[in-house]
């Protein structure tokens, strides 16, 4: 085996720029996409909420171009004229000229119900109609407010209308889906590097990490880590993995980025020692069933099938159900502005109500899904390794070039 240092080669740090200009966008042309939509059912405009951390911030990140987690934003698109970002915080507001104000305005206020009011009798009689989205992530506080402020407008579900204009991607998303996963991938090699260094804990390989992606331009930047000789759950906080890595140990990291907007995921298991025939049995099985997944990623193909054929062999796998599971989360989501797509998660979806899968939506050119089977076994704890895939014309392909499988720490 190649020592460890010359296999990570190909993953080393770029020449870091000093200042990262402000990428490009597709908002006007989504925004206008959008408006036509509106115009042509007679709906006056598109009110869009956001919390910065719930499923409603990817909708005004889709149409934006950003989104800053843990700050209210709200997005007016009427049927014609300018879009109308609405910030209260004012470093978010002024963070959304620059990456905005090219494609639609951005007023900063101190009263955010006040200006949202403002903004629609501009653009809206009452009695027309409203298209409303993100109303599920408004809080105790906020329904009320905005429920009397949309009281004197007919409603009707904007969510449903913007999550099927995303489920049309293009080759620029495909581009920042690839970038954002060279940075995970980056990210995860690191973090080889860093646990073959005496000593070390999970914290330095979590805080180093997180920390490299930034460096690395992504606006946010996270990893979990599962640590020890038979790993039983993932970890996300510093003061969970604070203990000295050990050779007996297997190291399992999930490295998660939003570059630009666009997320991407890298899951790898390390080892210290030669990896048992056990496990090296259950790695191959994960590969066998994410490779699985990725045949069914064909344009045209209901969506559904991707999960199905992952649940059912890790059924065939495990001997543990999805209820008796001591510790499982979802085995695959598509990705675009959100981490997890909302235009397809209903029909990801292990436990869904299968009755609907005839609306399942169809596979098509340029989405990304995210493949991750993850089950506890018995002997090993928690298993899991996962990847990102790119619909083509022809069928899928996966995104990271991280080495896949087993990899030794040296």
């Amino acid at each position: 085996m190649k020592p460890i240092q010359e296999q990570l080669s190909s993953f080393a740090n770029p020449a870091l720029p000093g200042r990262w200009p402000m990428p490009v966008t597709e908002s006007g042309k989504r925004i206008a996409i959008l408006q036509a939509r509106l115009a042509a059912e007679n709906i006056a405009a598109l009110v869009a909420y956001s919390n910065g951390n719930g499923e409603s911030t990817g909708t005004v990140r889709y149409l934006t171009g950003w989104m800053p987690q843990g700050s209210e934003a709200v997005l007016v698109v009427p049927a014609q004229g300018d879009a109308v970002v609405i910030s209260n915080d004012k470093n978010r507001a002024r963070a959304f000229k620059l990456r905005f104000e090219g494609d639609g305005k951005v007023v900063k206020t101190t009263n955010l119900i006040g200006s949202l009011e403002e903004t629609l009798a501009s653009v809206a009689k009452p009695g027309e109609v409203i298209a409303r989205c993100g109303e599920f992530d408004l809080s105790l506080a906020r329904e009320p407010e905005f429920r009397t402020l949309l009281a004197p407008y007919e409603l009707v579900d904007g969510n449903a209308i913007v999550n099927k204009q995303r489920l049309v991607r293009t080759s620029f998303e495909a581009d920042k889906h690839r970038e954002a996963t060279r940075i995970a991938d980056k990210m995860v090699a690191h973090a080889m590097s860093i646990a073959s260094m005496k000593g070390v804990t999970g914290v330095d390989i979590m805080s180093e990490v997180e920390f490299l992606g930034r460096r690395l331009g992504a606006d946010s930047s996270t990893c979990w880590l599962a640590l020890g000789p038979c790993p039983d759950e993932t970890y996300f906080e510093l003061f969970e993995v604070a203990a000295p890595l050990r050779r007996d140990f297997r190291l399992q990291i999930g490295a998660t980025v939003c570059l630009d907007g666009y997320f991407s995921q890298v899951l790898r298991i390390g080892m210290f020692e030669e990896p048992s025939a056990r496990l090296l049995e259950t790695a191959d099985a994960i590969i066998a069933m994410q490779d699985a997944a990725l045949a069914r990623m064909v344009p045209g193909a209901p969506v559904h099938t991707i999960s199905d054929v992952l649940e059912k062999m890790i059924d065939e796998f495990c001997p543990y159900t999805r209820a008796t599971d001591p510790f499982r989360f979802q085995a695959c989501h598509g990705m675009n502005n959100s981490y997890s797509d909302p235009s397809v998660a209903p029909f990801l979806y292990a436990d869904r109500d299968q009755s609907r899968d005839i609306e399942s939506p169809v596979v098509m050119e340029n989405q990304v899904y995210e493949i991750h089977p993850n089950f506890t076994l018995p002997d090993l704890g928690h298993v899991v390794a996962g990847d990102v895939a790119l619909v083509g014309p022809g069928g899928a392909s996966w995104l990271s070039e991280f080495p896949r499988g087993i990899f030794r720490i040296d």
